[in-house]
């Protein structure tokens, strides 16, 4: 299985390692090679070896803490003290830094550490900028994805459009269809 990277951010693509949160929930990071393939494809790292159990907790805790902080931004609410700590802490060790090898070359390695903190610098970023404030939910049922909405308007409605967005208008015009039939 790949991961879908649509959010437009690091973290909140972190973050939508639950899927269907809301009424199937599905653990994408259910076992600590789930978190190295998960990092690798985000591009975070080039390869990631050695992730334990205790690990994947770390992962998963900073992933519901970057959730919860993107849903209060969401809402307008203000951030659980304790979800800003945790990822004030992941964010002091040292992130995973690039070593450009040649021009179209780079090489990202680290361990989960320099990972967990690479993920928590980028949600740092993210809730202490005005980035925050545009910050999404996905109107797709039963999508929970967060999401960047950088749309010109500022109306974007779905973490994708392939998926989600096209769903929702398929439904619509099925609905617009029957009426126009009925009548």
């Amino acid at each position: 299985m790949s991961f879908l990277f649509v959010s437009d951010h690091l973290a909140l693509d972190l973050a939508a390692t639950v899927a269907w949160r809301a009424t199937h929930p599905k653990e994408l990071l259910a076992g600590p090679g789930d978190f190295a393939r998960w990092a690798v494809e985000a591009g975070v790292v080039d390869r990631l070896d050695t992730v334990t159990e205790d690990d994947l907790d770390h992962a998963r805790a900073l992933r519901e803490a970057i959730y919860r902080l993107a849903r209060a931004a969401t809402a307008g609410e203000p951030a659980d003290p304790e979800d800003v700590t945790r990822i004030r802490q992941a964010a002091a060790h040292t992130p995973v830094r690039p070593a450009l090898h040649d021009l179209g070359r780079v090489a990202r390695r680290g361990g989960v550490p320099e990972v967990l903190a690479t993920l928590a610098t980028c949600a740092s970023d993210l809730f202490g900028g005005p980035d925050r404030l545009l910050v999404r939910r996905c109107a797709g049922t039963p999508c929970t994805r967060l999401f960047l909405d950088r749309s010109r308007a500022g109306t974007r409605r779905w973490c994708d459009k392939r998926s989600c967005g096209s769903r929702i208008n398929a439904a619509a015009y099925r609905r617009r269809s029957g009426r126009s039939e009925q009548a």
